[in-house]
């Protein structure tokens, strides 16, 4: 599977900026907020995997996850894995 995301030269002037002071936060949600649109257009289509299939892809995703931010990622604050920081303002 080949993932294009299109990221505005703002957001990734943001990005860039945030890599150069070291703001490992504000980089990651910056990077959910550039995914977004291309993980709502994915999950609007259903394509015919089977289990394994799935598996497979997720498998390869989290490895190119990985590739990208490397093995010293901290782990994700309390308040990111809350109801609040899942949902937002959404009900």
């Amino acid at each position: 599977m080949i993932l294009t995301v299109h990221v505005p030269l703002d957001l990734e002037k943001k990005v860039r900026e945030n890599i150069s002071i070291g703001d490992i936060d504000a980089v990651r949600n910056l990077l959910i907020e550039a995914l977004e649109p291309t993980v709502e257009a994915l999950m609007n289509t259903t394509p015919d995997l089977s289990v394994e299939e799935f598996e497979e892809k997720l498998d390869k995703l989290v490895e190119l996850f990985m590739e990208c931010v490397g093995p010293d990622v901290p782990p994700l604050s309390d308040y990111a894995l809350s109801r609040e920081g899942i949902y937002g303002d959404h009900p």
